[in-house]
């Protein structure tokens, strides 16, 4: 019998009790408190049909078409309830809604008061190309796709922003081929994210909760969902996301065609204040990196977008993957050593993937034409550790020397306090390394990044830059325009990290210094414009800083930087690199040193070699003449 059949039947019999109640009231022998007894029993028999037939019809849609069924009638339970007590206005009357939004925005770095009053099935404009569009239709039918496992790692998540991520699933993803959602719940404290959440993931039929019984952290979480994932494809996504239309059947026909090719989404940004998706956020560029090892987003080179033929589906080889949103085929998961058990917490695992997968026979694309919408939250990841704050250091300190060989130096000398750091027995992943028959680093550099600054061909100085008084220059803060200055040396890289190339750029991160000579205290950073100028700087063999623009040299007030009269001799001038690149420096100074009117001490020791040749040589005909004379 349909579904629509029983209703029907059910709907039937509610018209006769109310046929049978209409005929009761009005006969006349029966006494009034008789009537009163029987209109409030047939009311509660009424209310009573209602909800029978209510859920027997939600039953039958649910077990008919459950992706159907969540993507027409789903609705989260009610919202956190709102303790006023504690947001009230001086006046102890009026509750304070702008004071409990902040602090819901404090609770997870981002708008939670409105995440939480927004619908959870929310719908994005397409975000792909013409181009994508088209090719969607050149990939294999959905029937045709491999089954997947799609694996979300949490912890203390805000619950209308993990709701949201399951339901986007749903409404973006032909639920057919994927296996299971495997929600792994890295023993969170939230009460909510109990029993509630219990109920809320109950009424997706494919999700299931694993609950760490301590806490694991997000790479060791990923590790115990992968192991009890059964679909062909593993694929990882956080707890904050937003999968848009046309995501899933790229990515996965993308690792079906070669299983060795680990394959990213372009990751667009929602705002943690408006929750608004930013959907290009990420085109044109891809996954890179700097010697302090920290994951940057940069411009994809020339020679990328040649390859590509300059068509905007074609996937990007990307030097390195931004963090956890990705596919990879399940066997080659493991073959290629899945994550490293041994890092901590969070950290370096997406640059560890990265080396890896590029040196062991893989490749790493980031997919144009598949969209994921990610809430980047306003002081970026909420730290959480398992051991301490050094989670990060030991994980980068594991991956660096393991992976990568001689050039571990260049780290060292950007993040020098790394280096006495305890990173924990690494002769598993060696070994690892040493069974897969991975390439070395510098093949790494030469075949997959070779637009990547080299410390022994691009920089003439690197790593912190400690100045007078025994401070390291510092950005003092992110952004361009950002006044810079000096700080406590931490050896940790980061706003201390810089880089002087060989055109004489000063940079960190992606911006330069540049400075004013017209002013000596306006010393920014500012984006690079390659036209030397405010942004040329020159060092000397002796670590004297100069100016291009203003000829003037480089020191501190005991904050921010200034630009002063020169002294070679003064010590307030002098800055010195982590390490610098002999080489590197001879070229510099064969370039620049006429310009800034400087002698090196080789061709000043050169300049006095001719001078001692040339009075030798005067003396020598003098003497000579003196005895021509005495003859």
């Amino acid at each position: 019998m349909k579904g629509s059949d029983i209703r029907i039947k059910l709907l039937t019999l509610k018209h006769q009790i109310h046929q049978i109640l209409l005929e009761f009231l009005a006969s006349p022998h029966a006494p009034i408190y008789v009537k009163v007894i029987g209109v409030c029993l047939a009311f509660l028999l009424f209310v009573l049909l209602l909800q029978i037939v209510s859920l027997l019809w939600t039953v039958l849609s649910f077990h008919r078409d459950p992706v159907a069924y969540l993507r027409e009638y789903y609705d989260p339970l009610t919202p956190r309830h709102v303790d006023t007590s504690d947001f009230r206005t001086s006046d102890d009357h009026v509750f304070d809604l702008e004071a409990y939004k902040e602090e819901l925005f404090k609770l997870n770095e981002f708008n939670t008061y409105l995440s939480d009053h927004l619908p959870v099935n929310r719908k994005h404009k397409d975000p792909r190309s013409e181009s994508c569009r088209i090719a969607a239709k050149r990939l294999p039918p959905d029937s045709d796709l491999a089954s997947t496992s799609i694996i979300i790692v949490m912890y203390n998540e805000e619950i209308s922003a993990l709701l949201r991520t399951l339901v986007s699933i749903v409404l973006n993803t032909p639920m057919d081929s994927v296996k299971e959602i495997i929600i792994v719940d890295d023993k969170s404290s939230r009460d909510e994210l109990g029993s509630r959440l219990d109920k809320e993931v109950a009424q997706f039929p494919f999700a299931k909760i694993i609950r760490n019984t301590k806490r694991e952290g997000l790479i060791r979480s990923r590790i115990i969902g992968s192991k009890a994932a059964v679909g062909k494809v593993l694929i990882f996504l956080d707890s904050h996301v937003e999968v848009l239309q046309g995501w899933y059947p790229t990515i996965v026909a993308r690792v079906m065609e070669d299983r060795k090719t680990v394959v990213c989404p372009v990751v667009a940004t929602i705002d943690h204040t408006t929750l608004n998706l930013v959907s290009d956020k990420y085109t044109g560029i891809w996954g890179a990196w700097d010697w302090d090892m920290t994951f940057r987003w940069r411009a994809i080179p020339a020679r990328e977008l040649q390859r590509r033929g300059f068509d905007d589906s074609a996937p990007i080889r990307s030097p390195a993957m931004s963090g956890g949103i990705f596919a990879i085929d399940k066997e080659y998961f493991w073959e290629v050593g899945a994550y490293d058990p041994g890092m901590k917490v969070f950290g370096a695992e997406n640059l560890e993937m990265s080396f890896r997968v590029w040196m062991c026979g893989g490749a790493l694309e980031i997919n144009t034409c598949s969209y994921v919408g990610h809430v980047f939250r306003r002081s970026g990841l909420i730290t959480q550790t398992v051991t301490g704050d050094t989670a990060l250091q030991q994980n980068t300190k594991r991956m660096v020397d393991v992976w990568l060989d001689e050039y571990k130096d260049a780290f060292y000398a950007a993040v020098p306090g790394n280096k006495n750091v305890e990173g924990g027995d690494v002769v598993s992943r060696v070994l690892l390394r040493q069974r897969l028959k991975c390439r070395s680093f510098s093949w790494y550099l030469r075949e997959v990044f070779p637009d990547q600054p080299r410390p022994e061909r691009d920089f003439v100085g690197y790593g912190e830059v400690r100045g007078p008084s025994d401070t390291c220059l510092d950005t003092l803060g992110p952004g361009v325009g950002h006044q810079v200055g000096v700080f406590s040396c931490h050896g940790k890289g980061a706003n201390q990290f810089w880089k002087l190339l060989a055109s004489g750029e000063l940079i960190n991160d992606n911006l330069c210094l540049d400075g004013d000579g017209g002013n000596p205290r306006k010393i920014v950073s500012y984006e690079c414009h390659g036209l030397k100028g405010n942004q040329q700087w020159f060092i000397t063999e002796d670590n004297v800083v100069k100016h291009g623009g203003s000829g003037k040299c480089l020191t501190h007030d005991g904050k921010f930087l200034q630009l002063l009269k020169c002294d070679m001799s003064d010590d307030r001038f002098k800055w010195k690199f982590a390490a610098m690149s002999p080489d590197v420096l001879k070229r510099f100074h064969v370039l620049y040193a006429k310009q800034f009117g400087y002698t090196t001490k080789a061709e000043q020791a050169k300049k006095d070699e001719e001078k001692r040749k040339r009075s030798e040589e005067l003396a020598k005909k003098k003497a000579e003449k003196e005895k021509e004379k005495e003859s």
